[in-house]
């Protein structure tokens, strides 16, 4: 039986199937696993696997590795409250470090925008990247629910064509109220989903304060002081995320 370990995703039907390319590359050339070595194998979606290695196909610099699930390890019922992150696409691997953070939090899902200031711009490259450090994040942290990630191209097109689910929904501005009396409320009455929403390196624009109002947003403050942008989705993020830990 494996104690500990790294976790393998993957997402074939059936007790059989072949993982997925990096999953093999990392599993026989990174950690250097052998056929008929035991592996844990996750597959996104609440469940982890006793799993063993059956065959492995080197084809030129392609690794092919397939797998047979041997005994259900152990089961992620979904969260109760699901927390939504509006995390707006910054410089460098800004957004890829919140994407990881907000993994290992327990946010369900992110919504990965650009908005009137936004300087950075999306691409299909950086929505793979995005993917990839979410997934990574999940088999580090032993979560068992890949996040659901959505690309919005324009936040406040978003904001006015999509009318969001009932629940709380929080929006990070320094002219906000102090936000822990805020938080504190969801342990008394948990709702069903949680927005999260603060700006990038330039801002919101009036505009967009003004549609993320109407559409049920509450100002809040998260410090007396001017935040980063990464830092005050990041801090949005762990008082949601401790919130949850006490329901």
């Amino acid at each position: 039986m494996l104690k500990g370990g790294n976790r393998f995703y993957f997402h074939f039907s059936g007790k059989r199937g072949l993982l997925p390319e990096k999953e093999a590359h990392h599993l026989i050339r990174v950690c250097r696993k052998k056929k008929g070595e035991d592996i844990y194998l996750i597959d996104g979606k609440g469940r982890e696997y006793l799993g063993k290695i059956i065959k492995i196909n080197h084809k030129g610099k392609t690794l092919e590795v397939e797998v047979e699930i041997l005994n259900l390890q152990r089961v992620e019922n979904p969260p109760s409250v699901k927390i939504i992150s509006f995390i707006p696409i910054l410089k460098g691997d800004k957004t890829e470090f919140l994407i990881e953070k907000g993994v290992e939090l327990g946010i369900y899902g992110f919504k990965i925008f650009s908005s009137i200031h936004t300087i950075p711009r999306l691409t299909p490259e950086k929505l793979e990247r995005f993917k990839e450090k979410a997934l990574s994040a999940m088999k580090q942290s032993g979560r068992l629910y890949f996040p659901e990630i959505e690309i919005i191209n324009n936040l406040i097109d978003y904001l006015r064509k999509n009318s969001l689910e009932d629940g709380l929904k929080f929006l990070a501005s320094p002219d906000g109220r102090p936000c822990l009396r805020e938080f504190y409320e969801i342990l008394k009455n948990p709702p069903e989903k949680i927005y999260l929403l603060s700006g990038p390196e330039g801002g919101f624009s009036r505009e967009e304060i003004e549609e993320a109002l109407k559409r049920g947003f509450t100002k809040v403050s998260l410090s007396p002081y001017v935040l980063r942008a990464e830092t005050a989705s990041l801090t949005l993020m762990c008082l949601a995320g401790g919130a949850l830990l006490n329901l």
